[in-house]
């Protein structure tokens, strides 16, 4: 048994070093394969379709609601993000490069018809403008998340017209 002993510690110290290892790299290679999955232009809006049985874009998609992403790069400074806020459910919600939900709005927290965010890194200068709300992003890179309910499966054109007001640009000073 005494033998054994050094062959179980490494066995361990290994385990737990590739179980340390798998965690922290996990989260950016989900962010990793949503870029190349998505094929996504940076500091641009992409909406997404009506979700079917087969959407697996984003995890654990609900039918009754519809989505829209832009994945930011704020490596060449502030990014603006704005939206038509509908009378139903709607969000926003901002994630870094490891995934970490790092801000969310939704309806009931908005209390105008638009909403408008500015998301910054720590080290840019941005001075808010009426009506907007900085954000600061714990990286440069990340995706913003837009989800609003579908009410009415008759009012979808409506409802699409909504989606495609939301939009992400980069600031110009």
């Amino acid at each position: 048994m005494k033998g054994a002993l050094p062959y179980l510690a490494a066995a361990l110290v290994a385990s737990v070093l590739v179980h340390l290892c798998t965690v922290m790299a996990v989260p950016y290679a989900v962010m990793l394969l949503l870029k190349v999955d998505t094929e996504a232009e940076p500091n641009r809006v992409h909406h997404g379709p009506l979700v079917t049985a087969e959407t697996r874009d984003v995890v654990r998609p609900s039918p009754d609601l519809l989505y829209s992403a832009c994945p930011f790069d704020l490596s060449d400074g502030p990014l603006q993000v704005t939206a038509r806020v509908p009378d139903s459910y709607f969000s926003i919600s901002a994630f870094a490069d490891d995934t970490d939900n790092f801000f969310v709005l939704n309806d009931q927290q908005i209390e105008t018809v638009n909403v408008a965010i500015v998301l910054v890194t720590k080290d840019q200068d941005y001075t808010a403008k009426p009506a907007e709300r900085v954000v600061i992003a714990p990286s440069v890179e990340g995706v913003v998340i837009f989800r609003m309910l579908i009410e009415d499966r008759n009012a979808l054109d409506e409802v699409f017209e909504i989606q495609r007001q939301a939009d992400c640009r980069p600031v110009h000073r």
